[in-house]
Parts: structure tokens; C-alpha cells; sequence
């Protein structure tokens, strides 16, 4: 699959409920209690790429890019990432969603691995909030993975790729 294309991620997501399991897992929800909500608008004009309510609140909103993104690009999601932790925090939504304490909300950064694979930025040297969890989708087999915090400390360490 190629997921140059941020809506080619997107729409994969959508419309593959293996994907969307294996997501549900890395993120500690209940995929059977679990519902992805594609582009939903915030304040300010701010759509996340997918809102997922687990019993009926947000549990984390998700950021996709695709896969021919450059360093501005990727620096982009960050900032939408940061927005949605705070939009948890303040419990800021434009349709009264109820969100789950921010101790148990994810602020969800997802991308195929094409981008640690095609670009020479550094994603260990970037701030991220505190409720991050950066997800990297496999092209080829739809895997999912959690880039952890010990990863971030190698690419961090390593000069941007991990030996």
C-alpha cells in the first residue's frame, strides 16, 4: 500500500477495522467500546484527522501525514497534536464531546514508515506533549507500532537513525 498521500492513510484507517484494532490496542482502548470519527472540527477551525470516543468521550484525536511529508510538515502535526492535548485539558469542543481525564487521553500522531525511512530530520530532537503517542503504520503489511520512549531516546542520542 502507498500511503504517500496523507488521505490514502486516512481512508485505510477508515476503512480497515484490523488496522483500527491493532491502533485501539497500542492505545490502551477497548476496540468493541471504540468509534473512529473521521475530520472532526474543533475550535478555531482546527479538524483532527480522526476523533476516537470509547463510551461516548474522546479518548485521543489523531493526527495523520502521509508519507512525502518534509521536516515542516511533520513540525505541522506536532502543533496539531499540542492543540489537541490542550483542547482535552480545557475540555474544549464546538459539540460538547466530554473528554476523558487528560492522564488517560492520547494525543495521537500516526505516519507510515516511510517517513523515518525517506527523511533526514530527527524525530527525537522535536518537543512533543506530554500525552503524545507516535504511531508508525507499516506500508506493506498494515503492522502498527508504537515508537516508545526508549526509541525516542536513541533516534534523540543516534542523530536521527536508530543503528
Amino acid at each position: 500500500m502507498d500511503f504517500t498521500q496523507e488521505k490514502d492513510l486516512q481512508n485505510e484507517i477508515a476503512n480497515n477495522q484490523s488496522l483500527q484494532r491493532d491502533i485501539c490496542g497500542l492505545l490502551d482502548m477497548d476496540f468493541y467500546q471504540t468509534r473512529f470519527h473521521k475530520e472532526t472540527k474543533f475550535i478555531n477551525g482546527i479538524t483532527a484527522d480522526f476523533t476516537l470516543f470509547e463510551r461516548d468521550k474522546i479518548k485521543a484525536l489523531m493526527e495523520c501525514k502521509g508519507g512525502a511529508i518534509n521536516v515542516t510538515d511533520y513540525v505541522r502535526g506536532i502543533g496539531q497534536i499540542f492543540q489537541y492535548e490542550y483542547f482535552a485539558e480545557k475540555g474544549l469542543s464546538v459539540r460538547d464531546y466530554e473528554f476523558y481525564p487528560l492522564c488517560e487521553f492520547s494525543s495521537v500522531y500516526i505516519f507510515p514508515d516511510s517517513v523515518l525511512r525517506n527523511n533526514e530530520f530527527n524525530i527525537g530532537l522535536f518537543k512533543y506533549p506530554q500525552t503524545k503517542k507516535i504511531l508508525e503504520v507499516n506500508s506493506h503489511s498494515l503492522a502498527v507500532r508504537l515508537i516508545d520512549e526508549g526509541e525516542f531516546a536513541k533516534y534523540a542520542g543516534g542523530g536521527g537513525k536508530i543503528p
